[in-house]
């Protein structure tokens, strides 16, 4: 019975395994800009969505991360006594926080995907220059290649007609 409990942890682990190696293929194909800017983006969407769709638990975290907040402050008993509007203005001060934290990563997220669009723009640049060089250089030896041959044409022509003895 054990052993096949064994067994089953085993494969289980082995899956796990074989799962991050897949990932981490994925991955290695994704440059480290390219890989930021992606945890970037989705952290900020997730935030975002978030939010977006339970506003009143984002609105109710903000409060709760203010409460706690004030609570590492001295006197929150007083504060409490007080009717609490110290910790909806700590609250008030916690969602303003993590706004300007996603607002943050969102502008980290553009200049990196910014910075991967110009290094991408100047790698086509290149690579457009180099494919017209290329096709100069190959346009340039097939003039070469005709001139060549016409010139051997005519020179056969003269040295058959010299040969048939029309001069």
């Amino acid at each position: 019975m054990s052993d096949t409990k064994s067994d089953t942890k085993r494969e289980e682990i082995k899956a796990r395994i074989a799962a991050a190696h897949a990932r981490e293929e994925e991955r290695n194909g994704q440059s480290l800009t390219e890989r930021a800017t992606e945890t970037a983006t989705d952290a900020a969407d997730a935030f975002t969505g978030f939010v977006k769709k339970h506003p009143i638990a984002a609105a109710a975290g903000g409060v709760a991360l203010g409460i706690l907040i004030a609570g590492m402050f001295k006197g929150p008993r007083r504060a409490a006594a007080r009717g609490g509007a110290k910790a909806v203005g700590i609250a008030a001060m916690g969602a303003e926080l993590a706004s300007g934290f996603a607002n943050q990563l969102m502008e980290d997220a553009q200049l990196l995907g910014r910075e991967g669009k110009r290094r991408a723009e100047d790698a086509f640049d290149s690579a457009g220059d180099t494919a017209r060089s290329v096709g100069r250089s190959a346009s340039h030896k097939a003039g070469d290649a005709t001139d060549a041959a016409r010139i051997a044409r005519r020179e056969t022509g003269k040295a058959l007609a010299r040969a048939l003895g029309r001069r």
